[in-house]
């Protein structure tokens, strides 16, 4: 197995499409500048056999993979590696003898695998290069890093490249998926064993239930009897009491019709004599009023004069205040005057100074003598920076004059290298747009074939899918049908069941005697005989309480049952001594309506016949009652029945009433008719079955013929987009070489152009010398004008610093005049606003002084009113009391007879109430009665007006019957729902119950045989790693010491332990080397040097590799730490490994690349495009530098 060739198309820097031929042995270098896209054929290698890592590419994400653009090339829209493997020796699990694996990825991010042009899965590439070196994870691949993480501090790095070489990362694969398998299984288990836990408990209820179904029969049977007893006890009560309450109402309604009676005669009398006291009444009223409303006249006189003092109280009040105020505001004024003097008198003495009038002179004459210097300085430097912007456009233009001379010097002589090239790419680039026009035309005739196929499949598609929709709505109406027979088939099994159970029943002494006493008797009536389904009703009510008759044959069986039963309290039997037989009637009952002896109606035994036949040869079927009664009364002399359906009417004047309910040979018959309707639903089930059955074939059929259609349209879907992939492909290339085309014949235009222009400017250099000339002159004059403006500025500083200093003094003084007068100005100010405030209150005291005046008056004048109202009020109140004594005179007897009507009313009212009270006790007393009768009703459908003579009352007292009724209904409660059915269902839970175990099991067992498993992959594993382990550490030194003379190493494995302080499996221990490099103490590997840390590090790699050889191995710049001599023992290590495997060395290294067999140069003649050529030894020299 040979890695022969590697294919490289939009792949990082490599937008071309370039192959790369490998020898099956040898060295092979790799060369070329730094950036140039060597490490990119590494990373190609590393990416085609599935790495999943973009850091490890050296990228953000996987799409940056593709090939980005440049300044003069777009970006493309994927990347494509394809890496092909010589597998003549089998090798590889494949049937092909060359097999090519290729990725693609596009920049949506999907990506694909393909296996010699066939679309796979990841996992199918794994499989198929799985334990061979091909890995993208071995030591196949060595770079810097990898040197630098073999012998890091990271054991987990090492650790890989060991199980790698032992072969124990399949098992650990195994080992994860038996894993996964274990917890898949035993999240099963724990799902069936909540199931088995659930069903288990489902059980136990199902026991729980049928133990309460007989507590709940035997509670309600006594809770039914006791609670009747009480209840028909208390309704009768009820409706006794409910006739005393009634009495009671007519009587008091009686009552009250009396007292409004006679509060009506009195009230009329009242009403006669108050149209007589009249006019009485109104005198009273009217001085009443009066004296009222003089009253209200003299308050609001009272009211008014208070209002009037309290206005005078405030306005002398405000006044004093105002007073107050002047004579501060006097003294303030005084305090003021004096401060204004004072002040006057300060400015007087500053203004009058000499020395100010000569400050200021001197002031000004300065600041002249400093603005002409401030002049001056301007002027100086405003042509300063005149003369400095003038030298610096002077420089930049000779500066300018010469770089473009020397770029157009430059770009001659590139522009004249490139002229050449660009040509042999035009011709090259027109080559590669005819191939690629080529392909695409073949590509859209495939794309078009494959297109017409998909048209068609679609068809056959919807066909099919129409077909299927038919079926399965066909299949759901048969499951549908089928759901109906299985309810209906459960329905008459329920009813067949209710039946058999009822008709198994019978009496406690009957199924008593055919338990115990089968010997003794023929067993029961009911099953002996048998009677038409129309006539059965009529049988069951000629022999009514018979048909539970035990048939017994003689005499002494019925000594010996009779005896038998005295012990037990089984109740009572009906014994048929058959062998004892009334004559039988023999005469015939003819005429209209008469259908006939019901003995031809029934059936019986030999044993029986002439038993039954005496009993029932007396029973005649009619058809109606008339005919019955009018039979009966004409053979009154003779012992016969007549049967029609509402009535039996005997001769003897009896007549039995109402319609008999379901008997024995009824439910025998019904049993039958139901067995047979049995028969017909099964068979009609099995045949909706085979329908189903026959329908879920088609179904079937049709959803694998979908399958298989959807498959192939996917796979010819999948030649499209792989086509039109190869469209977008071709489409790419030749917009590619056509945008090229077209940026090749633009450049060399260009570059003409550039070239020429380059020649015409070397034939002059007067501009350049004129502009050098310039920058001279200008150098000297800013020189001179800097050196003046320099000594200037400093003559205006110290002139600005005296007028400073002049201006301070003058300052001072001017300053605190100005203080002084602005205090001056705002006493003046203070001193007007104070002496109007004066003048201002002594206004209000004025005016105050004379509204208190004007107030005193109207007080006074309110006073003599007041005096007036007062004495008319007091001779208002003499008129009304006299009035009022004559008003109480007459109208003394009316309050006699208003108080006695009032008593007949309150009398009424109170009455009223007690018959309302009556009626509310009537009507709650009728409503517990009939909620009585409801719930009687509702519980025990039990008629408590009219209770049947079977019922028999049990003894009880109230309270212990309360107590026992609740105690009763509180155990029921208790018991919960009651599931009739619990017997079926319980059988049903068992099934189940075995079913989940039987599961359990079979998952336990298979927990178990995992286990076993992971044990057995464990102890596989183990062995081969610790036998790896040591071939490696023999191998590796005998690299060592080939790489350092007489060197020595020594490698262990250090156990690990976990939080608990067990040791771990030995697959996780830390790898420990030491090494003794030449005339060195052995010592770890931290303390070697860099050319000694990667010589170790190599030769572990190596003696890993020797342990399992791969068939390439690619070496990423791994000799840049080693000097001459250590790259000769390198080299030297390589060679001797070449003889059975391929080395790819990307390098720099002039002795590496002397010693390979085959040299590749990488360049970037377009900047940001790599391309590979195959070099000389002195090509591949400048390449590296």
């Amino acid at each position: 197995m040979q890695i022969t060739k590697l294919k490289i198309f939009g792949f990082k820097s490599f937008a071309q499409r370039t192959e790369v031929n490998f020898p099956t042995k040898g060295l092979t270098a790799v060369v070329g500048p730094n950036g140039c896209g060597k490490s990119n054929i590494t990373d190609a290698i590393r990416w085609v056999l599935g790495e999943q890592k973009a850091a490890a590419l050296r990228m953000g994400k996987m799409q940056d993979v593709i090939f980005s653009g440049t300044e003069e090339r777009a970006a493309m829209s994927l990347a494509e590696v394809s890496i092909v493997i010589d597998n003549s020796d089998g090798t590889l699990n494949s049937e092909y003898s060359e097999v090519i694996v290729t990725r693609r990825v596009h920049r949506d991010g999907t990506g694909e695998y393909l296996i010699n042009n066939q679309e796979c899965r990841l996992r199918d590439v794994h499989a198929l290069l799985f334990d061979s070196g091909l890995g993208s994870s071995t030591y196949s691949q060595m770079n810097a890093d990898m040197i630098k993480a073999v012998l890091s501090d990271k054991a987990d790095d090492r650790r890989v490249l060991f199980e790698e070489a032992a072969g124990v990362s399949k098992y650990k694969q195994q080992r994860k998926e038996t894993r996964r398998q274990l917890e898949r299984v035993q999240m099963d288990m724990d799902r069936v064993e909540d199931n088995l836990r659930s069903v288990r408990r489902s059980v136990r209820q199902y026991e729980t239930q049928a133990e309460k179904v007989n507590e709940y029969k035997r509670l309600s049977k006594r809770l039914r009897e006791l609670d009747l007893s009480v209840s028909i006890d208390k309704f009768e009560d009820m409706k006794e009491g409910l006739g005393t309450l009634e009495t009671t109402t007519k009587r008091m309604n009686h009552e009250v019709e009396t007292a409004k009676t006679n509060a009506t005669v009195l009230q009329t009398k009242i009403d006669e004599k108050k149209l007589l006291i009249s006019e009485d009444e109104t005198a009273y009223r009217d001085l009443e009023r009066a004296v009222q409303t003089a009253t209200i006249e003299l308050n609001d006189l009272d009211n008014r004069i208070m209002r009037i003092r309290d206005v005078i109280s405030t306005l002398e009040n405000a006044n004093d205040k105002a007073q107050d105020e002047i004579n501060q505001n006097q003294t303030k004024i005084q305090d003021l005057t004096d401060e204004q003097g004072r002040l006057e008198e300060e400015n007087r003495v500053l203004s009058s100074d000499s020395d100010m009038d000569e400050m200021n002179a001197l002031l000004e004459r300065e600041r002249e003598t400093l603005q002409v210097m401030r002049d001056k300085l301007d002027d100086l430097r405003q042509q300063s920076r005149e003369l400095s912007n003038e030298r610096l456009q002077a420089t930049q233009k000779a500066n300018a004059l010469k770089s473009r001379f020397e770029r157009m010097d430059a770009e001659s002589s590139i522009l004249q290298g490139n002229l050449e090239k660009w040509n042999g790419e035009l011709a090259t680039l027109n080559g590669q747009k005819s191939e690629a026009n080529e392909k695409l035309q073949d590509i859209q005739r495939q794309v078009d074939e494959a297109n017409q196929d998909v048209e068609r499949l679609n068809e056959q598609k919807s066909t099919r899918e129409e077909r299927l929709d038919s079926e399965r709505a066909d299949l759901a109406e048969a499951q549908k049908k089928l759901q109906d027979l299985t309810n209906e088939k459960t329905r008459l099994q329920s009813r067949i069941d209710v039946l058999q159970s009822v008709a198994n029943e019978g009496t406690d002494a009957s199924r008593w005697l055919v338990e115990n006493k089968a010997e003794l008797i023929g067993g029961l009536l009911s099953e002996r005989i048998e009677a038409a389904a129309e006539y059965a009703s009529y049988v069951e009510a000629a022999l009514g309480d018979l048909m539970d008759a035990v048939i017994v044959a003689n005499d002494s069986a019925v000594i010996d049952i009779v005896n038998s039963m005295k012990g037990y309290n089984v109740g009572q039997a009906l014994l048929a001594l058959v062998g004892d037989s009334a004559p039988a009637y023999n005469g015939s009952v003819d005429g209209a309506g008469v259908v006939g002896c019901l003995n031809k109606f029934v059936t019986a035994d030999a044993e029986i016949a002439s038993w039954l036949s005496g009993i029932l040869s007396r029973y005649f079927v009619v058809e109606n009652l008339d005919v019955a009664i009018s039979l009966a009364k004409s053979m009154r002399d003779q012992d016969l029945c007549f049967v029609c359906p509402d009535a039996i009417v005997r001769t003897s004047g009896l007549v039995s009433s109402g319609a008999a309910t379901s008997g024995a040979l009824s439910r025998k018959n019904e049993i039958a008719d139901a067995n047979a309707l049995l028969e017909n639903v099964l068979a009609d089930i099995e045949t909706q079955n085979e329908e189903i059955a026959r329908i879920q074939d088609l179904v079937d059929e049709d959803v694998q013929m979908l399958d298989s259609l959807v498959d192939e349209i996917r796979e010819k879907t999948d030649v499209v987009r792989g086509s039109s992939a190869q469209v977008s492909i071709q489409n790419n290339v030749i917009a590619g070489c056509d945008r090229r085309i077209g940026q090749l014949e633009s450049e060399i235009r260009n570059a003409q152009a550039k070239i020429q222009e380059a020649a015409d400017s070397k034939n002059s250099d007067v501009e350049l010398n004129e502009a050098n000339a310039a920058v001279e002159r200008v150098e000297v004059d800013y020189a001179r004008v800097n050196d003046e403006l320099t000594e200037q500025d400093t003559i205006f500083r110290e002139k600005e610093e005296d007028v400073r200093e002049l201006e301070r003094a003058a300052q001072d003084k001017n300053a605190k005049l100005t203080q002084n007068s602005s205090r001056l100005s705002n006493i003046h100010d203070q001193i007007e606003f104070l002496e109007n405030s004066n003048r201002t209150r002594m206004g209000e005291i004025q005016t105050n002084s004379e509204s208190i005046e004007k107030n005193r008056v109207d007080e006074q004048e309110l006073a003599g009113q007041q005096q007036s109202k007062d004495s008319a009020l007091r001779e208002l109140e003499n008129q009304r009391d006299l009035a009022r004594e004559k008003y109480e005179l007459v109208s003394g007897d009316l309050d006699d007879w208003q108080k006695e009507v009032n008593r007949l009313r309150d009398d009424m009212i109170e009455k009223m109430h007690e018959l309302n009270d009556v009626d509310r006790r009537q009507q709650a007393l009728q409503a517990n009665l009939d909620r009585l009768v409801e719930r009687i009703t509702n519980e025990y459908t039990f008629d408590l007006s009219n209770p049947p003579d079977e019922f028999e009352r049990v003894e009880y007292s109230q309270p212990e019957a309360d107590r026992e009724i609740r105690e009763l209904r509180g155990r029921i409660k208790d018991l919960g729902p009651i599931n009739v059915n619990v017997m079926e269902d319980y059988e049903d839970e068992k099934k189940r119950l075995e079913e989940v175990e039987k599961q359990f099991d079979d998952l336990d067992r298979a927990r178990a045989s995992l286990d076993r498993t992971i044990t057995k992959l464990d102890d596989i594993a183990r062995q081969r790693y610790l036998d790896t382990f040591n071939r490696i550490q023999k191998n590796f030194q005998f690299v060592f010491s080939k790489l350092f003379l007489n060197g020595e190493t020594k490698m262990s494995l250090v156990e690990k332990v976990d939080e608990m302080g067990k040791p771990m499996d030995i697959l996780d221990a830390d790898i420990e080397i030491n090494v003794r490099p030449t005339g060195k103490k052995m010592r770890g590997i931290k303390a070697l040097s860099g050319g000694e840390h990667a010589l170790t590090a190599t030769a572990l790699l190596f003696a890993i590799y020797m342990e399992k050889p791969s068939p390439y191995c690619v070496l990423d710049e791994v000799d840049g730490p080693l000097d001459d001599a250590n790259v000769g023992r390198f080299m030297a290590l390589l060679r001797e490994f070449s003889k059975q495997t391929l080395f790819i060395v990307v390098t720099h290294n002039k002795r590496t690349m002397a010693e390979a067999d085959m040299l590749y140069g990488v360049t970037q003649e377009i900047k940001g495009i790599s391309r590979i050529a195959s070099v000389q030894l002195a090509d591949a020299t400048k390449f590296a530098m």
